[in-house]
This record gives structure tokens, sequence and C-alpha cells, in this order.
């Protein structure tokens, strides 16, 4: 009898999570120019090749790069119990708990100081650093202040681009 009231208590826990997936928004016009230029340079690269032989290790280099942003550009956000997930090709991170979730509310965001990260291959993903916020994460795919939303953990702040920010946002108050 105990053993069927653990699982009855477990199936119960597991329906109560609350759970959000959404997508990311569509990428911007600058992050799509962005990409095609890295992308048109690493096909020159190889086309080069038949003029300089060696310029093929600058497209492997470059391929490498491209094929790594892309694999790790984000695709979906999820909120699964109080913990959010960025997701990507490749796995995903987890955040949380999450503690506050609000628009990013300043004219134009600046992101300062990109201390590690893509700046726009596929995606704006990294940490970054700016008066405002410190430290912080980004994984965003568009900087229309429209979609930009910042979620707080107690470890770290996320700036992230959810395809519906309302019902993001909404979801997690």
């Amino acid at each position: 009898m105990p053993i069927s009231t653990g699982r009855v208590l477990c199936r119960l826990v597991t329906r109560v999570t609350i759970k959000l997936k959404q997508n990311v928004a569509p990428a911007s016009i600058s992050i799509k120019i962005v990409t095609l230029l890295i992308l048109l340079m690493t096909a020159g690269m190889f086309i080069g090749t038949y003029y300089e032989l060696r310029l093929v290790w600058a497209g492997i280099v470059l391929t490498i790069l491209v094929v790594f942003c892309y694999m790790t550009a984000p695709v979906a956000y999820e909120i699964k119990g109080d913990q959010l997930l960025v997701i990507t090709r490749i796995g995903h991170k987890i955040f949380g708990p999450v503690t506050r979730c609000s628009y990013v509310y300043d004219d134009k965001p600046s992101f300062g100081i990109r201390l590690w990260g893509n700046g726009g291959v596929f995606a704006g993903t990294g940490i970054f650093w700016n008066k405002k916020y410190g430290i912080f994460r980004a994984y965003v795919t568009t900087g229309a202040k429209s979609h930009l939303v910042l979620v707080d953990t107690p470890a770290t702040r996320v700036v992230i681009t959810p395809e519906n920010p309302d019902l993001f946002i909404a979801h997690v108050s």
C-alpha cells in the first residue's frame, strides 16, 4: 500500500509542474546579414583555394565556427517548474530558479562589452557586461525592444527573445 500511495503522489506532482515552451523570435535583419556575410566569406575561402591552396585552412576554420554558432544558437525557451531552459540544437542550458521576468525597458539596450560569445552569426549569444545589468547572458535572435525579455535568477541575469514575450512574462509572473 505505501508504494501505491507514493506513485499517486508522484503523478500528482508531475501534473502540477508548470511548463511553457516558446520558439525564439524571428531573426532580425542584422542577424541575417551577419550570417549571410560569414557564409559568403566561408564560401569565398574555399573558392579562393583555386588560386591559393593555403586558403583552405581559413575555410576549414570558418566552417567549424559557423557550424558551432549554428548548433549553439537558441531555438526555443522553456519554463519548467521554476527554471528557465534555453534550448539549442545540441542541448540546453538551465538557469534557475527564476525570480523575476520583465521586458528590457531601455530605449535601445546597450549590450555593452561582450566578454565571450557570438555577435550575430545565427543569433547573439554569450556573456556580456553593461552598467545597468552588470554581467549577464544573452540568447537573442533580434534586438527589437518588443521581444527583449530579462529573466533574473539568484545566480545571473539572462536576456532572451521569445516568440510571444507577453505570454512568456505572464506565465512566469
